[in-house]
Parts: structure tokens; sequence; C-alpha cells
């Protein structure tokens, strides 16, 4: 995983929980290597990223789904203000999702190397209806949920889905249905 992404944890944490918190997590956690600072064009093991969770989840009692989820919601605004060329021109949030796989992440993998983004696909149903099928190897389903809430927001629209198979339970990726009204 980019040191991008931890970046915005450790935001993230600073500002829900304080900046001793992410200290305390620093000091405790064993990471699976020399890794402190997280830069963010470099490369970490996905597993760091799920201890410095699990040091959270035990710090505030709040479930790791949970966590993540906030997680996702707090990445939207933070990609919105690093990266406005990507929503450039795009004016509501099934645009902006049909971007992510053949536009965003392709530039993500040039941009950072040895970056692995999911495979977001999406399919339009009708006007406001959608289905989307999300892949990852990390299984970051809840992170997506956030990054879904993220963008219902930023295009100032509600959102119900419904996440009709999930690759926790054994598919080969997650298929939502979702509607923005």
């Amino acid at each position: 995983m980019k040191g991008i992404v931890f970046n915005m944890l450790e935001d993230l944490i600073i500002e829900k929980f304080g900046e001793e918190t992410i200290e305390e997590i620093y000091s405790d956690v064993k990471f699976s290597g020399d890794v402190l600072p997280f830069i963010s064009p470099e490369t970490y093991p996905d597993s760091d990223l799920f201890t410095i969770l699990d040091s959270l989840v035990q710090k505030t009692s709040i479930p790791v789904d949970d966590l993540i989820f906030e997680f996702g919601k707090f990445m939207f605004p933070v990609f919105f203000k690093k990266y406005p060329v990507f929503f450039e021109n795009i004016i509501s949030p099934i645009e902006f999702l049909k971007s992510v796989n053949d536009i965003i992440h392709v530039e993500v993998k040039k941009f950072f190397e040895n970056a692995t983004p999911p495979t977001v696909i999406v399919k339009q149903l009708s006007e406001n209806k959608i289905a989307l099928y999300y892949k990852s190897e990390r299984k970051l389903c809840k992170l997506l949920e956030g990054l879904l809430e993220g963008t219902a927001l930023h295009f100032n629209k509600k959102i119900s889905y419904v996440h009709k198979k999930c690759m926790k339970n054994g598919e080969d990726q997650c298929e939502y249905e979702i509607k923005f009204s």
C-alpha cells in the first residue's frame, strides 16, 4: 500500500483522536520493518495499515469496520484537494465513479510505482442508479463504502446502496447496487 494512504490515516487519527494517539500507536506497535515516517510515494506492506487499525481499535473500542468506513469517508475530500484534476468537468457522483477505474487508477499506476489499486467497474442501470463491482486483494469494502459516502457528500446527493455480493463471503468481487438522489 502506498505511503499516501498511511499519511491520510495518520491525519484522520490526529483529527479525530489527537496527536498523542498516533504517537502512542507508533510507540506501541511493531511494523514489518523500519518504516517510520511513511513517505507518500513509497510502498509498504498492507499488514502495517492493519496493525495501525488494530491498535486504534484497542485504544478507542470502535469496531475496525467502523474505523475503515470513517477512513474512506475522510479520504474523499483529501483526494479532491490533492488531485483536483480528477474532478474537472465532473458534475455528478456517477460520472465520477465511472472515471475511477479507467482514468484515476490508470494515473495512480503511472504516478506511484508498484501501486495496486482495486478494480472498480460501474454499470449504469438508470439515470440515478448504478451497479458497482469492486475487486481488491485487500477486501476493503468498508473503505469503499466510506468513499461512496464521501462522494455523495461532495456532490451534495443522498446515497443508498445494497451490498449484494461480498468478497469476504467467498465471492470473487463485491457487487453494489447504488442509487443517488
